[in-house]
């Protein structure tokens, strides 16, 4: 699926320390009654492996080194010798089990303790900021933390529960084609393990998820030895979105990490709802409700940060003020209705004339601003004169009989202003310098006579 195979420094310790003692057994079966004296440091390494490795593997260990050496020795080796050698097979079997099984008590309760401890200040940090960029950035990081993963994606539910979508991802190799597939990869619900937990709302484990019967691979990965946990995130019983772990080994997950997983999930979950809940109720307020265009709120905003990132590279900031023309008359002879139905039809105009990257804004009643970042003055003016010719020939589809122009406002960053105020009260004078000189035309802001400058298209 994603990244490299690898492996982990624990299995490269295990490697060596089998292949060690199965070493020592062979010394000990060549040297025989000999080799009585290595016992004890053959004990000593399995002493150590009870400290760093299952118990299940102590046994095997021990019970096949044991079991070798009697087979080979037992026709040639003095029987009190190889008493011994059963003695301290048994003895050292019990006390590393014992050993191992203490150990294994102590990591747990450490484990546990920092844990808890994570979670703690995970909680407090999630509850620190209601941006879903940050946010996300967050439970990503956290991730990566507690659960040495090799990456994790966060997926929320779209077109009325169909799909999902990611929001955040991010993977250790660091590979940029790797990543905009999984960005590019919207899962359908119900299909894949992705798509089956959106659909039951249960957690998954799998410990070779390249190979589960439920999972779709993505296109533009590569397929490799992959451990997952895919836990749902819920909001009031209600799945909304997914969040998905994986390190790239077979089986490196256990239950005690999917309940861990689970935990942090359920934070994750209150902390996206606010943090959706927020976004919603900031488009709200920056949102002109009967346009759907932002409102004037958002303007000074936006403007800072488009001046702020022309400092940064030495561009341009543009900003055309645009009036409807004799509005007034529209609601005078079509009535108010029909005039909110115009300013839909040209709020949607000025969305097409407009480059992405564009802002378009609802000033207030008929007048409305667009920002134009890294656009300079030439650009600008052929953006606006194309705005007017275009106003001049549309008609509206419902009421062929209304038409009108529009007056526009020009002014430029560095040029005009230096601040995303200064910029704003400049094109609005020029603005006015166009309704004064019989509206239907572009006027650019000079600064020596205040918006006197006009261009007549």
């Amino acid at each position: 699926m994603i990244g490299e195979k690898k492996w982990s420094p624990n299995k490269i310790w295990a490697l060596g320390m089998i292949c060690f003692m199965f070493g020592l057994t062979m010394i000990i079966m060549l040297l025989g009654d000999q080799s009585i004296s290595l016992v004890s440091f053959f004990f000593l390494i399995t002493a150590l492996v009870a400290l760093y490795f299952p118990w299940e593997f102590l046994l095997i260990q021990i019970i096949l080194a044991s079991g070798l050496t009697f087979l080979i020795l037992y026709e040639h080796t003095h029987r009190l010798t190889l008493l011994q050698w059963l003695l301290y097979t048994f003895v050292y079997l019990f006390i590393g089990i014992a050993v191992n099984r203490e150990i294994d008590a102590i990591r747990q309760i450490q484990r546990h303790e920092t844990e808890m401890s994570a979670l703690s200040d995970i909680s407090t940090s999630l509850t620190k900021t209601l941006d879903l960029c940050d946010l996300t950035n967050q439970v990503v990081d956290q991730i990566f933390s507690l659960f040495q993963a090799d990456g994790c994606t966060i997926y929320l539910m779209e077109d009325e529960e169909k799909s999902l979508r990611v929001i955040s991802a991010r993977e250790s190799q660091s590979d940029p084609d790797i990543l905009t597939s999984i960005l590019n990869n919207h899962p359908r619900v119900g299909f894949g393990l992705v798509g089956w937990i959106a659909a039951t709302g249960e957690a998954v484990l799998s410990g070779d998820a390249e190979h589960d019967p439920r999972a779709i691979h993505i296109p533009g990965t590569p397929y490799d030895d992959e451990s997952v946990m895919g836990i749902p995130l819920k909001l009031e019983g209600e799945t909304f979105g997914v969040l998905w772990i994986y390190t790239l080994s077979l089986n490196a997950f256990s239950k005690d990490d999917l309940q861990l997983a689970q935990i942090f999930a359920n934070q994750v979950s209150v902390a996206l709802a606010n943090a959706r809940l927020y976004e919603h109720v900031r488009c709200l307020s920056e949102t002109d409700s009967l346009t759907g265009l932002l409102n004037s709120r958002s303007l000074t905003d936006l403007t800072e940060r488009a001046i702020n990132h022309a400092q940064t590279t030495k561009g341009k900031v543009s900003l055309l003020f645009i009036d409807c023309d004799n509005f007034k008359g529209i609601n005078d002879h079509f009535g108010h209705p029909v005039g909110d139905q115009y300013l839909r039809f040209f709020a949607k105009l000025l969305l097409e004339t407009v480059r992405e990257g564009d802002a378009v804004v609802r000033y207030a009643g008929d007048e409305f601003v667009i920002l134009l970042p890294k656009t300079p003055l030439e650009a600008a003016v052929s953006i606006a004169e194309r705005l007017l010719e275009t106003t001049r020939v549309r008609i509206m589809e419902n009421n062929p009989l209304l038409q009108t122009t529009i007056s526009v406002g020009l002014a430029v960053y560095p040029l005009h202003a230096m601040t995303a105020e200064e910029l704003i009260k400049h094109a609005d004078d020029a603005l006015y310098c166009s309704k004064r000189n019989g509206k239907n035309q572009l006027s650019i802001y000079d600064p020596k006579s205040k918006g006197i400058s006009n261009l007549s298209s």
